[in-house]
């Protein structure tokens, strides 16, 4: 790799080299964690080092890692990853090795590359400012809006749908050791999430949720089993997708696939759909589309179109029971934690309104599975 250009990594090895996969530990929260202690100049020493690479450098948000966005000389733009210390390592080939997998299974799909390093490896591992050994990874950057800065145009949500059905499809074929790791924010783990109930204060609330997951433990979860299931993305949200213009038209581009587990596809499809609800007199148009655009593409099972509704309600209590949690935990970062708590109980408030048996009606016609 030089500065002329930026190489993408080619082969696919069940274990990226260079980078040695741990057992699985004691669950860890990451944004606990400080994040990696990078500067811009050691940021820019270590791009140089494993990249031979060098450019204007400008550090980019991040909740738990520490990225920079890399200007080469030739206008070209690269994404330098530096993965907190506390994720597992298998995780991260995990997420790497998806990556690869989808360039070679649909090169046209919009997600980053992974840049392969002087060394021709896909991640490499530097030493921070206080000494933690952190994996790096280099990798095409992406433009475009994103979605939750945008304003929704017509054909939208189909076009996600559609986009969604894609990624998924490419991700059809590939297995890693860790797509087995719990995650709590993985739908189908939902009974985990009774201990955090306590740090719910509002009691209604708490008795809600409460019935959600006795709901979940015996009419749901004895039917996850038998529905398809794969490594998915498990993040499809309007902060990791990007758009094609402040009046979104169409999806350019999808981030983030930090979530990545092994779950039935309606679970990482009812993720999406969450995401989307609305308010007003058809809280489930956006939704329709979205599942219109999917099943065009990749056509959906009337079992896993019957557990949508119950599926979308479990992913707002997960994030309501979570952000509780983490909220009482950390009371200095509440504010930011808890930013999404009003929408997911608007959300549970909305298929409320509209009962199951019209939402899986609706969903059903959208599908083609009536």
């Amino acid at each position: 790799m030089t500065e002329a250009g930026i190489t993408p990594h080619g082969g696919l090895p069940p274990f990226l080299s260079g980078v040695l996969a741990e057992e699985a530990g004691a669950q860890t929260d990451l944004l606990a964690q400080d994040p990696p202690a990078f500067d811009a100049a050691r940021a820019a020493e270590v791009a140089l080092r494993f990249y031979g690479i060098s450019g204007e450098i400008e550090p980019l948000a991040a909740e738990k890692d520490a990225n920079y966005l890399i200007t080469l000389t030739t206008g070209e733009k690269a994404l330098l990853k530096i993965t907190n210390a506390a994720e597992d390592r298998a995780v991260t080939d995990m997420q790497t090795a998806a990556l690869m997998h989808l360039a070679a299974a649909d090169p046209e799909l919009p997600v980053q590359r992974i840049c392969a390093s002087l060394n021709g490896k896909a991640a490499e591992v530097a030493t921070a400012a206080d000494g933690q050994p952190h994996v790096v990874r280099l990798m095409s950057f992406l433009g475009g809006t994103v979605l939750s800065n945008a304003t929704p145009q017509p054909g939208l949500y189909r076009a996600m749908g559609d986009f969604h059905a894609r990624v998924t499809l490419g991700l059809r074929g590939f297995f890693h050791p860790a797509g087995g790791h719990f995650l709590q924010w993985d739908i189908k783990q939902a009974s985990h999430l009774r201990p955090l109930l306590a740090d719910v204060q509002d009691a209604a609330l708490r008795q809600q949720l409460q019935h959600r997951l006795d709901q979940f433990d015996a009419e749901t979860a004895p039917r996850l089993p038998h529905l398809r299931a794969q490594i998915v993305h498990n993040d499809f949200n309007p902060h990791n997708i990007l758009v094609d213009a402040p009046q979104a038209q169409y999806p350019v581009g999808l981030i983030d696939f930090g979530d990545m587990v092994h779950t039935p596809l309606a679970c990482d499809l009812a993720v999406a759909c969450s995401y989307q609800l609305g308010q007003g007199t058809d809280p489930l148009g956006a939704i329709c589309e979205m599942v219109a655009g999917f099943a065009a593409r990749l056509p959906l099972e009337s079992e896993e179109v019957a557990l949508l509704p119950s599926l979308i309600r479990l992913r707002h209590a997960t994030t309501l029971a979570i952000g509780a949690s983490r909220a009482r935990r950390y009371p200095e970062n509440a504010p930011y934690i808890l930013r999404n708590a009003a929408a997911s109980q608007r959300g549970l408030a909305a298929l409320d309104h509209v009962g199951d048996a019209d939402a899986i009606k609706a969903l059903h016609h959208a599908a083609g599975t009536e």
